[in-house]
């Protein structure tokens, strides 16, 4: 997340738009604030990095702006307080953030905040890959792509209720006096089982691959195909392959896919594939080029593949072979 450290902490007082662009910048990722002429403009804003999820405390008075200046791969969660504001995704959505009601965004879609006199809200942004780490061990197959939550969460009742709480919680941590203040351990807890009730109780993409039962243990034959495309990711491979690999015939190897890993057999290895260039791009010598790479893992078709590639990874991958994509696998 922008290169904070465990436990970082951060709080601004001010009024000027242009310097408090600088620092929610260098904390949640690229802004800018903007603010009509001629009007009164005061904030004052709070953060703590927590591993991959950060937090913070904002209170606002007056008139302003803050909008996406590209598109990062995190999710921003708004726990209103006190005072509305319009936010504007993209260039056709827009929704309401107020109190009682949880605002969840993705980063890969340009959103804006647009505030009118006083406000006051707690916030997380969620790097996106801890939610993919979380749903590939669970899942056991590559996560990636767009998660689709839900963009609203009543505050009032349910897992959205246990988010308000645990989230009033951690704003304890802020000031000098906080109840939790310098414990940077315990809001790396808290902030995981914010996660993990976001990723267990709020509708997205997965949830129905959770709900019906994807996340149970493999059988043995279908853990035998994944080891063996594991083996020989970069080589030919066909179904019959697998499937003697496996042990089993054909048809068993699809149905067990299907019904333990959401997909067919070659789909799964596609993604496997997909995960190997993806890594390669990003710790390759520049003097091998995006083709080879994509070759070396089967990819023939370069157009399909740019394609696939930007659809799992939000950027084509020229920007991964030059080092600029802000998603990174875990391990890299």
């Amino acid at each position: 997340m922008q290169g904070q450290k465990q436990g970082m902490k951060l709080s601004y007082l001010g009024s000027d738009a242009e310097e408090l662009s600088e620092v929610l910048t260098r904390c949640i990722g690229p802004v800018r604030v903007q603010r009509p002429l001629k009007t009164d403009l005061s904030y004052s804003y709070e953060f703590a990095a927590a591993g991959r999820v950060a937090f913070s405390r904002v209170i606002s008075h007056g008139s302003l702006s803050i909008g996406q200046k590209d598109e990062v791969p995190k999710l921003l969660i708004l726990l209103p307080l006190h005072g509305s504001a319009c936010v504007q995704v993209g260039r056709s959505e827009s929704l309401i953030s107020k109190p009682g009601e949880a605002a969840i965004l993705d980063g890969n879609r340009l959103s804006e905040l647009q505030i009118e006199g006083s406000r006051s809200h707690l916030s997380f942004v969620i790097d996106q890959e801890e939610i993919f780490q979380r749903l590939r061990g669970s899942l056991e197959r590559p996560v990636y792509g767009s998660l689709d939550f839900t963009p609203q969460l009543d505050l009032a009742d349910g897992a959205g209720q246990i988010i308000f709480k645990l989230s009033q919680i951690m704003a304890t941590s802020f000031g000098a006096d906080g109840a939790m203040h310098n414990m940077p351990e315990t809001l790396s807890h808290l902030s995981g089982s914010i996660v993990n009730l976001l990723v267990d109780t709020v509708p997205h993409r997965f949830s129905t691959a959770l709900n019906q039962g994807e996340w149970l243990p493999s059988p043995r034959h279908v853990k035998r195909a994944v080891d063996f495309m594991h083996a020989n990711l970069a080589g030919p491979m066909s179904m019959t392959d697998i499937a003697e690999a496996a042990g089993i015939g054909v048809r068993s190897l699809q149905e067990g896919f299907k019904r333990f890993k959401g997909m067919t057999p070659i789909s799964y290895l596609t993604q496997l594939r997909m995960e190997a260039a993806h890594r390669d791009l990003l710790k390759a010598d520049q003097r091998i080029s995006v083709a080879e790479i994509a070759r070396k893992w089967g990819f023939r078709h370069m157009g399909r593949f740019a394609t696939e590639y930007r659809k799992c990874y939000g950027c084509p991958p020229s920007e991964a072979r030059n080092g600029l994509p802000l998603h990174v696998e875990p391990g890299d």
